[in-house]
């Protein structure tokens, strides 16, 4: 008779979760980045072909000077974003009214993205960003780490790439 404790289902399940258990946090952090720099490429692709008119859109932060534009993008978004669309999104949908992962990584996004409401393509080209922002923040939390560093990090550097775009530093 077995008299251990009855192991509790990982509330995160599949092949792409399981690669995110058992990859280390300092990797899944680049690679996540990586993956917030490319799917909006083909994610845009697919979609923009249909919103031709609409223009990109964006925040015109080049208007606010180089240190207060790093202030607000790659400090203060992230951590407003994050605590909004990951945490306080995912914390209720998934601890609080029982949602699946997936179902609940696809709401935040779509509410992560809709707080980038410059134009419907940006809001579009946002949406992948916030699905691999919400994966990340599910990943590590499964695994009792730091999730809301993570994302705010991931997010962070994210931001400070677009921001040495827009200023020519790249």
């Amino acid at each position: 008779m077995d008299i251990s404790e009855p192991t509790q289902p990982s509330p995160v399940n599949g092949k792409l979760f399981q690669f995110g258990l058992v990859t280390p946090t300092w990797l899944i952090i680049p690679l996540a980045l990586l993956a917030t720099e490319l799917f909006p490429f083909l994610f845009a692709y697919i979609v923009y072909p249909f919103l031709p008119d609409e223009p990109t859109g964006g925040p015109n932060l080049r208007q606010y000077g180089f240190v207060l534009a790093f202030i607000f993008a790659c400090v203060i978004a992230p951590l407003v974003e994050t605590l909004t669309s990951q945490w306080g999104c995912l914390t209720l949908l998934q601890k609080k009214l029982n949602v699946r992962p997936w179902p609940a990584i696809m709401i935040s996004a779509a509410l992560f993205a809709s707080l980038h409401f410059y134009s419907w393509k940006y809001v579009l080209s946002t949406f992948p960003v916030g699905v691999i922002f919400g994966y990340v923040f599910v990943v590590v939390q499964a695994r009792h780490g730091r999730a809301f560093l993570a994302v705010t990090a991931v997010h962070s550097l994210r931001n400070a790439i677009s921001l040495a775009l827009v200023f020519d530093f790249l």
